[in-house]
């Protein structure tokens, strides 16, 4: 028998906790490493801390606190089309 993931998170929930005002989120950057939202694996938070993880540190910081609920912020980055005629400044005024 497994356990489907909405189950596995409904029993943890009381875990999460719901950022207040006060709260920093550190989503922008690992703690640890120089992992960001762009890196290969992405970020991962920890709901209870709001401390972003990169992939080779979550397991680690599962062990140390026992908190098994994060999100994933992965950003990846769009690629414009070539066929999008570029727009070039056709007139320089300046003090106009």
């Amino acid at each position: 028998m497994t356990i489907e993931p909405l189950d596995l998170l409904r029993s943890n929930l009381s875990r999460v906790r719901i950022p207040e005002p006060t709260n920093r989120i550190y989503k922008h950057e690992c703690c640890i490493s120089f992992d960001s939202p762009r890196s290969e694996g992405g970020l991962f938070i920890d709901m209870c801390t709001f401390l972003a993880f990169g992939k080779d540190f979550v397991g680690w910081n599962y062990e140390k606190t026992g908190n098994p609920v994060y999100l994933h912020i992965k950003q990846t980055k769009k690629l414009a089309p070539e066929d999008r005629p570029s727009k070039k400044p056709t007139l320089l005024a300046i003090g106009v």
